[in-house]
């Protein structure tokens, strides 16, 4: 379960950030476009960092040698995640210029050990969707050749309805 505290959005992708550049093959530019106005998240840092860095380290991965990785951060206002309305959530992309995500798998790629990388255990986006989720969040993503942007939604406050 999480112990949630509040914490900033931008020092958590920070730590990110330092862990992927120092993985990533030199070819491989990760840049960060962040919205310096959000507020605090109320979330378990250690859990919210596993959840962006395993979904950075697919990105980083899918690239290979050489690419763009972008680290972005967005308020969204009247969001819906699952049945429940936010006046305000915290949008952190990764976006990639890589392949794109198979179409044979993008209907399970959330699945455990779903993978299409060779010798990928297949759980590092089902770990980060369970981790956001426990944080009344949500993974989502869209994937063609060149552009694939993986989002994760985390409220920062009470939803308006639900």
């Amino acid at each position: 379960m999480p112990h949630p505290a509040d914490a900033n959005v931008h020092e958590l992708l920070g730590h990110v950030y330092h862990l992927l550049r120092s993985e990533a093959p030199q070819g491989v530019a990760i840049l960060r476009d962040y919205d310096p106005s959000l507020p605090s998240l109320h979330v378990d840092r250690d859990q919210m960092i596993q959840a962006m860095l395993n979904v950075g380290r697919n990105a980083v991965q899918a690239l290979g040698s050489e690419g763009r990785l972008t680290l972005r951060t967005r308020a969204l206002v009247n969001a819906t995640i699952g049945a429940r309305r936010h006046r305000v959530v915290a949008s952190v992309q990764f976006e990639d210029n890589g392949p794109g995500v198979p179409p044979e798998i993008a209907d399970t790629v959330f699945y455990p050990f779903v993978t299409a990388r060779s010798g990928g255990t297949g759980l590092g986006l089902a770990i980060a969707q369970d981790l956001v989720t426990r944080h009344g969040g949500l993974v989502e993503f869209e994937s063609r050749p060149g552009r694939t942007v993986f989002t994760l939604l985390l409220p920062f406050g009470e939803s308006t309805d639900g």
